[in-house]
């Protein structure tokens, strides 16, 4: 099953091709490591989620894609705020613990397996120079810096003010392309509970994408710099109220992806089905398809 949306054609050969794998809520098993294995990605992206808001849930699927082979960066969750270390270690459980990349400030190509999170990553796709930046870790949305203890502990971010400006710098120190990686959506996509990051869990909705990462695109747009997408989770796809949120939208020629469709892996009767978006990146285009995997042939 595949819903393609395409900007540009995407179908030139030697397209540079990248893997989003929407929020998990424990929904990751060996399945899900030989399909995606197989698919050879040039890199994947996990947008959070990984557990069902415990340690040991989060631990447990992190040991789980550590069992992939090929990079993957992995921004934690709101519902993975544990000791960062103890994660980072989880996940390169089969390949050795590397720096954690959610706490530098420098440039980092993607290695095998890593968290990201306040991070630059720069890739080659298809001839293209692309800077991937990781915004901030562990975010719920709304108005307010939330886990702010964890937070200033950790990352040394006391405020959204201090996210915004740590933000700001990795974009000074980023390429003329630029991809932003979140957990949560940008602020400005709207206010409805079926917008794409609007808020679903309250009367009145309201937004619920993060301020410092709107600030952010901004930003790298009055520099001059072209920011081609968005890719992030968080509020689920099918809200509480029954409604199906847009996975993908364009504005401004910026792409916007919502990969959060849980549960992601589903039986619609017929098979079970395993959910993930791909990005097909060639020397002038972009395509969006989002991709359900069959588990039985």
């Amino acid at each position: 099953m595949h819903d393609e949306t395409a900007v540009g054609s995407g179908r030139t050969p030697g397209a540079f091709r990248l893997g989003i794998i929407g929020d998990l809520h424990n929904h990751w098993d060996e399945t899900d490591v030989r399909q995606i294995g197989a698919l050879n990605y040039d890199l994947l992206y996990f947008t959070g989620d990984l557990g069902g808001g415990t340690s040991s849930s989060s631990l447990r699927m992190a040991r789980l894609i550590a069992r992939l082979r090929g990079p993957a960066l992995v921004m934690p969750g709101n519902n993975d705020a544990m000791d960062i270390d103890e994660l980072a270690a989880e996940l390169n459980l089969h390949h050795g613990i590397n720096e954690i990349l959610s706490i530098t400030h420098n440039a980092q190509a993607p290695g095998d397996i890593a968290l990201c999170g306040y991070s630059h990553h720069p890739i080659q796709a298809a001839g293209r120079n692309i800077s991937l930046i990781a915004g901030r870790p562990h975010s719920m949305g709304g108005p307010e810096l939330t886990f702010s203890e964890y937070m200033a502990e950790t990352y040394g971010i006391e405020t959204l003010a201090d996210s915004e400006a740590r933000l700001k710098q990795l974009v000074d120190e980023a390429g003329d392309e630029i991809i932003f990686l979140g957990h949560n959506g940008p602020f400005g996509l709207g206010e409805g509970s079926s917008d794409m990051w609007g808020c679903d869990f309250k009367a009145g909705g309201g937004d619920w994408g993060d301020t410092d990462l709107a600030a952010t695109i901004e930003y790298a747009r009055d520099m001059g710099k072209s920011v081609l997408a968005v890719l992030a989770g968080h509020m689920h796809l099918r809200t509480m109220q029954g409604d199906e949120r847009p996975w993908l939208k364009e504005v401004d020629d910026i792409v916007f992806v919502n990969a959060a469709r849980v549960p992601r892996i589903f039986d619609d009767r017929e098979n079970v089905f395993r959910h993930h978006v791909e990005l097909k990146i060639t020397h002038t285009d972009m395509a969006f398809e989002e991709v359900f995997l069959p588990e039985f042939d």
